[in-house]
């Protein structure tokens, strides 16, 4: 079989591997929403956001990730809601999925809030035999390779905060469901993973209209060793900033971002690679398109203030 690689590729997706089973984001900071579904409702207004990631350029049938998401405050009860919908794709193999969130807002006082959160989704895994070539067109075992699998999801989480800081935990892929394409195949290591992310970060005000912005994302899934992610944001008038990133192990970032009348927001962010894959790609490039959705009471008093 060509293409062998691809497939290996796509059962260590679902299998026990030395890497993450969940896509990559560089500016977790700016949609950790899809991290973990306590942030639904943390900010005070509904966002709908688009983050959409190329990575290692250069290379055929690299990943691409496309994530649109929506969520917001219900202020009255307390609780916070939202939902996402994301195509994840690698040459021959795709996982796509939706999910649904629920929070419940407790206040610890007059700065800080707790956020507890779950979710529930389905996932679909898929595989286009069209796009293998294969050394043998009669092989049995793959000539029907259009195969597909939908397995439901679920994840829960905290997230502690206030104007000044976050802190947060979430555990995706709780399920640990078995992905199984063939019925004859029942290998009990093709699970989904349960991971573990951790989230901070904290706002210093330098001066005025300044802000330094250090956050972290912690990760974790058996039984390879913590990972995480790093990024520090110089942030102008909470309107424009810059920054930069370094990712474990894989690549170093840079990144820039604009607010547009405290309505549309967006952020672009370009990775170096610096693991073994370096020479083979030109890098990886994210941008996040968002927009909040103000009431009418707020828009009048942003506008007397």
């Amino acid at each position: 079989m060509k293409n062998l690689l691809y497939i290996g590729f796509f059962l260590s997706i679902c299998g026990v591997v030395q890497a993450q089973q969940l896509p990559q984001y560089t500016q977790y900071f700016l949609n950790d929403f899809v991290i973990n579904p306590a942030v639904a409702g943390t900010k005070e207004a509904w966002i709908g956001q688009s983050n959409n990631r190329l990575q290692w350029v250069g290379i055929n049938d690299a990943p691409r990730t496309y994530i649109l998401s929506l969520n917001g405050p219900i202020r009255d009860l307390n609780m916070g809601v939202g939902g996402y919908v994301f195509n994840d794709i690698t040459g021959p193999t795709r996982r796509a999925g939706a999910s649904a969130a629920y929070s419940y807002h407790v206040k610890i006082n007059d700065d800080i809030k707790l956020a507890l959160g779950l979710s529930m989704g389905i996932l679909q895994f898929s595989i286009d035999g069209s796009q293998i070539d294969l050394k043998d067109n009669n092989d049995a075992a793959m000539s029907n390779l259009n195969q597909q699998v939908i397995e439901p999801d679920a994840g829960a989480g905290f997230h502690l905060y206030s104007k000044d800081f976050w802190f947060g935990a979430s555990a995706p892929q709780l399920l640990n469901n078995n992905v199984q394409f063939f019925e004859d195949y029942d290998d009990e290591s093709a699970r989904l993973s349960r991971h573990y992310f951790i989230t901070g970060g904290y706002n210093f005000q330098m001066i005025d209209d300044l802000v330094i912005q250090p956050s972290l994302f912690i990760k974790y899934v058996d039984p390879i060793p913590v990972q995480f992610d790093a990024a520090l944001r110089v942030i102008y008038k909470d309107m424009v900033w810059a920054g930069a990133s370094y990712r474990m192990d894989d690549a170093i970032g840079v990144m820039m971002g604009y607010k547009y009348n405290d309505n549309l927001i967006i952020g672009y962010s370009y990775d170096i690679t610096t693991s073994a894959l370096q020479s083979y790609n030109n890098g990886s490039h994210e941008i996040m398109l968002g927009i909040k959705f103000k009431r009418a009471k707020d828009r009048k008093e942003k506008t007397e203030e």
